[in-house]
């Protein structure tokens, strides 16, 4: 990843601005640089992100991942797909392993607090934006398969193009492994679908789909313990959206949206075909959201309302005990307000939003940023800001989880060959539900700090790193938490040359997890590698075909943050990309 300009950044779809003028710590990741990891789901990019990392990295493609954000847990951030919530409303977890890449334009990181702007964001966001079509052709598209050790294969399909008024992007794909790990194996299908109608009076209408439906096998624990567990599981989502301008920089935004969830999950013995244990989900989610969005980049303001309903029916039994089974409904009413104002090498960022989360329980979040150019090419930025997450106690009207938190950084792009970003982060959080699943409330300090560095290519290579340090107490007691990265480290090394049409990149990831008692039993303090190579057969060609190996844990290390979910030794892919 080189150096940009600010004029050559992107925005964000609340943040109508360029990424320098946003105040948060923020992490772009783009298609190019999707397609250059031959990754196959969300779970595995975000592994590669400074700040980040996933519980059972380094398992079977598509398996279900817990995420860390600088210290927060999965159930603090909200991961959303063109700005829908891919949240379950039970347990508030997205299944990263189950999203795929294929139809990814770009991946948006905001590593914090931002509830102002999103809502239930009290440990930060991901937010997936998805393709277009491609404007500039009727029909195009590429393929993509991929073979590895037990049977591990990814297959890939997108078709997209504009015909007069009628854009339109689909997708389609099938992942499957018998299981680089004992009872984890997998089979996923997907299919993504966008349709935009372009309006004569300058507004466009678009239609998305997207569905997903998968079987995995999630871990399995030999006699004595004698115990394996699968899940089955089925999302669909339907959005609409409608954007016009209305003149006067002023520009209507509105869409409406509906999914489902179906999952089951099966615990049962190894050594006998006894079932002890099942979970039945269903839950319905559907909303509509309206912004008016007026200004440009160095003066604007964005301000709206969001509606949203969530229905939950989860059955549970078990063996020899009474069922247990809950239905419950969730509405959330939102009023949002956020701004721009920059007034020379100062740029002032206000957000204020109000939240009624059932039952009476109001949420008022607010934000103020600001971000200062010391050089056209190094700036200060820095924010506080309070906010929360629901609570997963759903059975009740128990109070949201709630917290603030304040980060100062510096970018500085001064330095020859070398771009560097800082970061000091405190986050103050109360009411939060033990993770353990003990049912205790806790009140927790999170702080630290996170440092990145890129360097310009060199004879064609480049480096890029980041190293986060995160240390998480108990606000009361002092007492650090266990099974939560202590220091992370992330490296990629990368060879680019163009004239022969070769690209590789070398991943590393460094973690302690700071879990020294049982069960976990954590080996970490050492390193994961990935290799990735790709090849054009014809360099010069724009839509020449392409062959690329992935080699996975290089080395063949261990490290996990439980024994019961460790990661597969060194395995071999390689696979073609073809364009047309």
């Amino acid at each position: 990843m080189g150096l940009v300009t600010e004029s050559e950044q992107p925005s964000t779809p609340r943040f109508p601005r360029p990424t320098s003028k946003i105040a948060e710590n923020v992490t772009i990741i783009t298609s190019e640089e999707i397609e250059l990891l031959n990754a196959h789901t969300l779970a595995e990019l975000l592994q590669t992100v400074p700040g980040l990392q996933l519980d059972k990295a380094g398992r079977t493609p598509g398996m279900f991942e817990f995420l860390t954000m600088q210290g927060a847990n999965s159930k603090h951030i909200l991961v959303l797909v063109d700005g829908v919530s891919q949240n379950e409303a039970g347990e508030n977890l997205a299944d990263l392993g189950a999203m795929t890449l294929q139809q990814v334009d770009r991946v948006e990181i905001i590593k914090g607090g931002a509830s102002a702007a999103w809502g239930q964001a009290l440990g930060g966001v991901v937010n997936v934006v998805t393709k277009s079509p491609d404007p500039d052709r009727k029909f195009g598209g590429s393929a993509f398969s991929s073979l590895g050790d037990r049977f591990t294969t990814d297959q890939r399909m997108e078709v997209s193009g504009t015909v007069e008024q009628i854009g339109y992007y689909l997708s389609g794909g099938m992942l499957h492994s018998d299981g680089l790990l004992g009872n984890n194996g997998i089979n996923q299908n997907n299919f993504f679908g966008k349709l935009h109608y372009d309006l004569p009076t300058g507004g466009r209408l678009t239609l998305a789909q997207d569905s997903n439906n998968s079987r995995r096998g999630i871990e399995e624990a030999p006699p004595p313990d004698d115990w394996h567990d699968n899940y089955d599981r089925r999302r669909s989502s339907s959005t609409l959206s409608f954007v016009h301008p209305l003149g006067g920089r002023l520009t209507l935004e509105t869409d409406g949206h509906y999914s489902f969830l179906k999952s089951d999950t099966r615990l049962g013995q190894m050594t006998t075909p006894d079932l002890w244990r099942r979970f039945l989900l269903n839950e319905t989610d559907w909303g509509t959201r309206g912004k008016i969005v007026w200004g440009e980049r160095r003066l604007n303001l964005t301000s709206g309302m969001e509606y949203e309903h969530n229905q939950i029916n989860q059955l549970e039994t078990v063996t020899a005990d009474p069922s247990y089974r809950i239905r419950k409904n969730f509405n959330r009413y939102g009023i949002f307000g956020n701004g721009t104002v920059s007034i020379g090498s100062l740029t002032i960022l206000p957000g204020l939003r109000y939240d009624r989360v059932d039952a009476g329980q109001n949420q008022v979040s607010y934000t103020l940023g600001s971000t200062y150019d010391i050089t056209p090419r190094t700036l200060l930025r820095g924010y506080f800001a309070r906010g929360y997450s629901r609570s997963l106690a759903f059975s009740d009207n128990a109070s949201p989880q709630k917290g603030w938190t304040a980060q100062v950084g510096i970018e500085v792009g001064d330095i020859p060959y070398l771009w560097l970003k800082g970061t000091l982060f405190y986050n103050d959080t109360w009411n939060m539900a033990d993770p353990a699943g003990t049912g205790a409330l806790l009140a927790q300090v999170r702080q630290g700090v996170e440092i990145e560095l890129r360097t310009v290519p060199l004879q064609g290579f480049s480096l890029a790193t980041g190293y986060t340090l995160t240390d998480l107490r108990d606000k009361e007691t002092r007492i650090r938490a266990e099974g939560t990265p202590g220091d992370l480290l992330k490296l990629a090394l990368t060879y680019d040359n163009r004239s022969w049409g070769f690209h590789g990149i070398l991943n590393g990831n460094y973690v302690w997890w700071h879990s020294p008692n049982p069960p976990a039993s954590a080996v970490d303090r050492n390193f994961l590698w990935d290799l990735r190579l790709t090849q054009k057969l014809h360099p010069a060609g724009e839509l020449s075909p392409e062959l690329f190996v992935s080699i996975h844990n290089l080395f063949n290390n261990t490290q996990y943050a439980d024994q019961r979910y460790a990661n597969a030794g060194r395995w071999l892919e390689g696979g073609a990309r073809l364009r047309f």
